[in-house]
């Protein structure tokens, strides 16, 4: 039997994503502006979760919502209802946002009036590359 040569790429699949996510992690914060990845499955409470969010903090904070959605566009509609600024992502079919087209919405979107921004995203996390990390440990 012939030897097997091995080789140990070790590379992420997300690699590309995440160098495009650390960029915009970096802008945002020289924005001071905070996105937060509200995510869960469909149905799970995310737009209700965001409803009672936005009715505790809209006096505290400027806020704006990115929905992202396959086709729909119901709870960017609910959401502008509140009259907080609110944009509608459709994917085309994707199951998820990378950090370019979170990028892209954010810069349809704008932040220069808002100090937290949400993006109610489409996937599960096993579908989402790493856009957002963890606050470092004080």
């Amino acid at each position: 039997m012939d030897k097997v040569r091995i080789f140990e790429i070790k590379k992420s699949v997300y690699e590309n994503n995440d160098l495009e996510a650390e960029k915009l992690r970096g802008r945002l914060k020289g924005e001071k502006t905070c996105l937060m990845n509200l995510m869960s499955s469909p149905g799970s409470g995310k737009t209700t979760t965001l409803l009672r969010t936005i009715e505790k903090l809209r006096d505290e904070f400027k806020i704006g919502v990115m929905e992202a959605d396959i086709d729909s566009a119901v709870d960017a509609e609910t959401i502008a209802a509140t009259g907080i600024k609110a944009i509608q992502l459709h994917t085309g079919g994707m199951c998820h946002l990378d950090a370019g087209m979170t990028e892209s919405g954010i810069n349809e979107f704008g932040t220069e009036d808002l100090d937290f921004v949400v993006l109610e995203n489409v996937a599960t996390s096993s579908a989402l590359p790493n856009l957002y990390q963890e606050p470092p440990s004080a």
